[in-house]
């Protein structure tokens, strides 16, 4: 379904991360696999036992330390060795802390490399074109301080941005509204007298992308890359807030494929609001 005009018209955008952005060039899984074989560790856990393992320990991890233990006041390092202990005691794995160690050094060092990562394609050609069109662009997104300060340079995204609002460093995630009140905030000292609904944010999860911009009063396009084996949800325990005029129909209007999707809505916009 095409998607609707955009109104008011937009003066900044917000985007999330993985998914959007970027993905993992091979599947989690199969990287702790590798990195367990590269340890020596003994008996290690093959790469179909960590699929779910790893799914079940992130997800215990943020309910027991939410937004990255930013409460907790813990490092990217100390929260993700949460994650991986957590990973190997669901694969019935209890290993030194040695063992341990060196197996999860060489996991942090992986996503801390190129090798890692793969930029999704339409994402530069997106951001250098809405640049050029005067749009202030940000980046709202659930993860720790890393993937701000280490990971979207290391791939050549920090400069297309302004701000940077990430989970790790607030304290609050999508689709909780206060990390949209906090994007808008920081969009704010770009675009003197913004308001919400003058920011448009993109992102590929229904729940926390979509509805929680529109709860919290921005615009915001929900980007369909089911056609991308990479693209995974793995924060999928979030529940969407209602806003107003939610339904089905809704969200298929505002659903895109892609980027480039997103910036032919742009323009189409930019030409009905001249008119």
């Amino acid at each position: 379904m095409t998607a609707r005009a955009l109104w008011p018209a937009v003066k900044a955008l917000s985007l999330d991360v993985t998914g959007t952005l970027l993905v993992h060039r091979w599947p989690i899984h199969e990287s702790y696999a590798a990195c367990a074989a590269w340890g020596k560790l003994e008996d290690p856990p093959s790469a179909e036992e960590l699929r779910p393992a790893f799914k079940e320990a992130f997800r215990e991890t943020s309910q027991l330390y939410p937004c990255f233990g930013h409460e907790e006041g813990m490092s990217s390092r100390a929260w993700w060795a949460a994650v991986v202990k957590n990973t190997l005691r669901h694969c019935g794995r209890d290993y030194s802390n040695a063992d341990f160690e060196r197996f999860f050094q060489r996991v942090y060092q992986h996503y801390g490399t190129l090798e890692a990562y793969e930029e999704l394609k339409d994402a530069k050609g997106f951001l250098d074109w809405a640049k050029q069109q005067g749009l202030a662009i940000g980046v709202t997104t659930n993860s720790c301080s890393r993937t701000i300060d280490n990971t979207l340079p290391m791939l050549g995204f920090h400069d297309h941005f302004r701000w940077f609002v990430c989970s790790g460093q607030v304290g609050t995630e999508k689709p909780d509204p206060w990390i949209f009140v906090e994007t808008h905030r920081q969009a704010s000292f770009w675009v003197e007298g913004i308001k919400r609904e003058e920011v448009l944010h993109i992102g590929d999860s229904l729940a926390a992308d979509f509805c929680g911009a529109r709860a919290a009063g921005l615009q915001a396009v929900l980007l369909d890359r089911s056609d991308n084996a990479k693209v995974m949800q793995y924060q999928d325990w979030h529940q969407g807030p209602d806003y107003p005029g939610k339904s089905e129909e809704d969200v298929k209007a505002w659903t895109l494929k892609n980027l480039g999707e997103v910036k032919d809505l742009l323009q189409r916009s930019i030409i009905q609001q001249l008119q």
